[in-house]
């Protein structure tokens, strides 16, 4: 069994953990979208990938937009926060979220071919600076309904993003085609798109995240909830807390990827959290 600090990479945890207790325990970190990427000179030597914005307040950015002026103002929206990401030199990775399919706001209609090409847009820009671009799977949205049966629910009504599951997810980085662009895993967001379908298949589906582990260049480590309501929430639980499978986080420990446990619920459970990594 290998040691948290003995990965491939160093292992990440947030910036709201502290910068002593992350440099206490050998930990990198992610700029997170809640953090305000101009503030955090502090972390500058641990600071190794930076999550582009997915809204701008109450506005969802849509680089898939049909929309097309909206559509060019969601990629200069990234754009922007690229060129301030670049000014930390141990940042390597830019985290990016799909565009919508159907959303209730301005831009909410997106086009498949339209997210492709505003991928590839993102991605020469990212690598102009020789920058990864990952592309984060997103969550099933639970919002208003939860506690619906998974058979009760109408999907075709709802909010839904792109690369929500993982053929779809696989397939847009297949289809971007672009050498510095990969996937990232979020393990709690597979959960709420397992909930879509009976208990007794959200183990396969949650897996299927890691049908193609060569393209996984990054994850989100969270745990969730796999058999109760709770996991219908993008709950980013602490690992080993949840219910998802001991074999996805054993095969995410392996990963060829920069992995980032993408929330803190404080020091001794962060200890825990470690000490159950060892184990794997």
């Amino acid at each position: 069994m290998t040691k948290y600090t003995e990965l491939r990479y160093p292992l990440g945890s947030q910036v709201k953990a502290g910068i002593d207790t992350l440099n206490n325990l050998h930990l990198n970190t992610e700029c997170s979208m809640a953090d305000d990427i101009e503030d955090l000179a502090d972390f500058a030597d641990i600071l190794v990938s930076a999550h582009a914005p997915a809204s701008v307040g109450d506005i969802r950015l849509n680089a898939a937009a049909k929309d097309a002026e909206f559509r060019t103002y969601s990629i200069g929206v990234v754009t922007d926060y690229i060129d301030k990401a670049r000014e930390y030199p141990k940042v390597k990775q830019i985290n990016l979220h799909f565009g919508m399919k159907r959303w209730t706001q301005r831009g909410g209609e997106g086009d498949y071919q339209l997210q492709i090409e505003g991928i590839r847009e993102i991605a020469e820009y990212c690598d102009s600076y020789d920058l990864e671009l990952v592309l984060e799977n997103l969550n099933a949205y639970w919002s208003g309904i939860e506690g619906a049966s998974w058979d009760e629910v109408d999907w075709t009504e709802r909010n839904e993003a792109f690369g929500m599951s993982p053929e779809e997810w696989i397939a847009i980085c297949e289809d971007v085609d672009r050498a510095n662009v990969g996937l990232c895993l979020d393990s709690s967001h597979t959960c709420t798109y397992a909930h879509k379908f009976a208990p007794e298949q959200r183990e396969e589906r949650v897996l299927a995240f890691l049908n193609r582990p060569e393209l996984i260049r990054h994850v989100h480590w969270n745990d969730n909830y796999l058999y109760d309501d709770r996991g219908q929430n993008d709950s980013h639980a602490a690992l080993n807390r949840g219910t998802l499978p001991t074999e996805m986080h054993r095969k995410i420990k392996y990963l060829d990827a920069t992995l980032l446990m993408e929330h803190f619920h404080g020091i001794d459970v962060l200890r825990e959290e470690l000490a159950f990594i060892d184990t794997l």
